[in-house]
């Protein structure tokens, strides 16, 4: 790396923990790149070094950098109106989310996954009165102690404990936080849910998961599973949470729920809400579960909870997603698939195995041979291969996610199509030599 990068990395490291704004177990010391200016899809760094970002904030920056409607909206709301608890806002933005998101009949802002989750959680424990949730292998729910990392043994009970080498793993979780509240089993395994929900269903409140398992390395749902989960769910007066955070806006308007026609009771969405620019989360779902909020009987607080630059920003996003019918979405999803194309064809020419899966808008790639029909099938070792590759993407100008995902927003243009078609050989070119070297 140029020494200009080097020399103001290690001066952020001075007080920045590891250099970095967040971190996970992974044995490796990640090297931050600083940005200087961005646009559209490009990014620049402090070394004037180019870069396609198909990384957009780990997908939150659906609608581009300096896309000109959604920042002209932020500089009018700040000029307006900065700091109120309530706002003129309020109503369309909340119309909007009830418009596209089938669950959403009624809704209540936050600002990060992680607090909108627990919150759905703390709602599900009141309307059940039962305390445990079930949660599954390879999914992610946020950083908080109860919900994060861990796996259960193989026999008996599906209670969730810390082990050696847990990438989420972490000291400092409260003691019993995962093994009192939760259960941990294999997702895509309807099987394995009903045999829980029938032995202990009397104390289980709520089912979480993603509807598409995004973060367990693009897994589809099988088919008719999402479906055998709700039927489950109503069968034993259990809530069922989809958490959206990723989906929600990036595999359509109305998410993975709408896609696959299944209702969950309560949703989190976050992440693109609000187009990348400040942070929003979402709590949305039934009216009879979230009048627990409305009686009080549920307390949701938060200074944050809809500030008028956050609710700007989900208006003005949810306005341009939703433009002559949905248009671009689709074209950023014709255009991503594009890239795919690009990036398996290259691959093939030149003998290294990859696949693309998962929803066009936050699909995944894997240096193996078939796609992964499992979250268990995303092993620490072809992890350890998709961010090799990840790296040599970054040296060739092409950014994306750490953990092998590509986000495009809707600004992702054909000079970005032909920007990647340019460097892809030779990334990957370095990449198998690379790991024919590891082999």
């Amino acid at each position: 790396m140029i020494t200009g990068m080097t020399d103001y990395n290690q001066r952020v490291k001075r007080w920045l923990p590891g250099g970095v704004h967040y971190n996970f177990h992974l044995p490796w010391e990640e090297t931050p790149i600083h940005f200087l200016k961005a646009s559209k899809s490009r990014v620049t760094d402090l070394d004037g070094n180019e870069y396609l970002d198909l990384y957009a904030r780990f997908g939150a920056l659906i609608v581009g950098h300096g896309h000109p409607e959604y920042n002209e909206r932020l500089k009018e709301t700040i000029d307006r109106v900065l700091s109120v608890s309530h706002c003129d806002m309020d109503a369309e933005a909340l119309e909007l989310i009830h418009r596209y998101v089938p669950s959403a009949e009624m809704i209540r802002f936050g600002l990060s996954g992680t607090e909108i989750v627990q919150n759905a959680l703390r709602l599900a424990r009141a309307w059940t009165g039962k305390n445990r949730f079930v949660r599954f292998e390879g999914h992610y729910h946020g950083n908080a102690d109860n919900i994060m990392g861990g796996r259960s043994p193989k026999k008996g009970l599906p209670i969730p404990a810390d082990y050696f080498g847990d990438l989420k793993g972490t000291q400092g979780r409260a003691r019993d936080a995962m093994e009192t509240q939760s259960y941990l089993i294999p997702w895509n395994d309807a099987e394995a849910l009903e045999e829980l929900i029938l032995h202990q269903g009397d104390d289980i409140a709520a089912v979480i998961m993603e509807p598409v398992c995004i973060n367990g390395g693009g897994v589809m749902p099988a088919p008719g599973y999402l479906q055998r989960v709700r039927q489950l769910c109503d069968n034993h007066g259990i809530v069922l949470i989809f958490d959206e955070i990723i989906t929600g806006f990036r595999m359509g308007l109305g998410g993975a729920q709408r896609h696959f026609g299944v209702m969950p009771d309560l949703t989190t969405l976050g992440k693109a809400i609000a187009g990348g620019g400040v942070p929003v989360s979402a709590l949305v779902g039934k009216e009879e579960i979230m009048r627990l909020l409305v009686d009080k009987k549920v307390i949701h607080a938060g200074t944050f909870n809809g500030y008028p630059l956050g609710t700007a920003a989900v208006k003005a996003t949810l306005e341009l997603l939703g433009q002559h019918d949905g248009l671009p979405l689709a074209q950023m999803n014709e255009r991503i698939t594009m890239i795919h194309d690009i990036f398996r064809e290259e691959a093939s020419r030149i003998g290294l195995p990859l696949v693309i899966q998962g929803p066009p808008g936050c699909a995944s790639y894997h240096c193996c041979n078939k796609p992964l029909e499992h979250p268990s099938e995303y092993t620490f070792e072809l992890m350890s291969l998709d961010i090799l590759l990840h790296q040599k993407l970054a040296e060739y100008g092409i950014l994306v996610s750490t953990v092998s995902r590509m986000y495009p927003n809707i600004m992702l243009g054909m000079e970005d199509v032909a920007w990647f078609r340019e460097r892809i050989g030779g990334a990957l070119a370095e990449a198998k030599e690379w790991l024919d070297e590891l082999a």
